[in-house]
Order: C-alpha cells, then structure tokens, then sequence
C-alpha cells in the first residue's frame, strides 16, 4: 500500500510502530479477530499504567503534494462479515498487531473505531476494536500521531456502525480534516 507514491528511506515511522508494537505485546495477546507517540509508549508501560490499557491508537499521515496542510491521515479499508453480509470498512485510526515475519517494515494493523467524547468529531474517550486487520508497507508514510493509551474495547455491531458513519464524517467533509491539527 503507497501514499501518494512515497517510497521513504528514512524509517521513523516503521520504528515508532515496531516501539508501540513492543509495549502493546507485554500487556496484550495480540490475536486479530494525541500526540507524541513517545510519550504513550512511555504511559503504557509506566508501573502506574497496569489499569487495563492495551492499545495505543494512532493516525498514519500522508504528505502528498496538492494537498493543504501538507499531511493527511491515510484511511485504510478493511471488509467484515456481519448477519451472513459482508461489509467495507474505513478508518485512519489503528491498533498495530505485529510486524509480518522478514519484513522490516510491513505490519499488520487492526482497523479502529473511535468513541466520540461529547459532541465534537475530533475528541475521543476510547476505541472499539474491529477485529479487521489490514497489511500495510509503513515505509510510504511520512508521520505518525498516537493517541493516549487506552483499555479498547470489543466493538458490537451498532459500535461498527456507528464508528462507520463517524469515519464516513471525517472523511467526506474536507474541511473537518482541515481542522484536525486546529483542535484541542
């Protein structure tokens, strides 16, 4: 999988997620069915981080030409089979799973879903875990942002839906993605 055609010898954003994938594999069994990424890395694994927290969710940025701001969060597409009908499922935020064996820097990512925090589209008190899992060549990524780490929770049907017309939200409208970075 490319953004925008970038094939980057600088490998940051491999290494950061090998890090989260690292600390996530000692308090996870990872089985497939924010800010600086230091930091909750850091948090996750602090001896006051043993409250549940299993995940550290982050965004995948884009820097395409002809784009404003310069980075865009990549959104993946994974499919999933509800009531005997299969679906597509878009997210920019993720959980990695592991890093796929003789690869430095293909990984396997678990699509997630956020759950909104009052109002606001860009403010979230957890992640529902979807169970789909994506590969992706990390190296054609120019930045990564985490999230603070958090306990993800199993998504039901509704939290898919749900989590589907909110990605579907942030997706469409050009000028909440335009806001991303301007929110609190």
């Amino acid at each position: 999988m490319s953004c925008c055609g970038k094939s980057g010898k600088d490998r940051c954003v491999c290494d950061k997620v090998r890090e989260i994938a690292r600390v996530q594999d000692a308090v996870d069994n990872n089985c497939c069915e924010s800010g600086s990424c230091h930091r909750s890395i850091q948090d996750l694994v602090s001896p006051t981080g043993g409250d549940g927290r299993d995940t550290i969710p982050f965004v995948l940025l884009c820097g395409c030409e002809n784009t404003f701001a310069g980075l865009l969060p990549y959104f993946a597409w994974g499919v999933k089979k509800y009531n005997g009908c299969s679906g597509l499922y878009p997210s920019p935020f993720f959980r990695v799973k592991r890093f796929v064996e003789g690869k430095r820097c293909c990984a396997i990512l678990e699509l997630l879903y956020p759950e909104r925090c009052g109002s606001s589209y860009f403010k979230y008190s957890n992640f529902f875990r979807t169970g789909i899992c994506v590969e992706v060549d990390l190296s054609k990524f120019t930045g990564i942002t985490c999230f603070h780490p958090v306990a993800a929770l199993n998504a039901s049907e509704a939290d898919m839906d749900a989590g589907a017309e909110l990605v579907q939200q942030l997706k469409s409208d050009p000028s909440m993605m335009g806001s991303l970075s301007s929110e609190d």
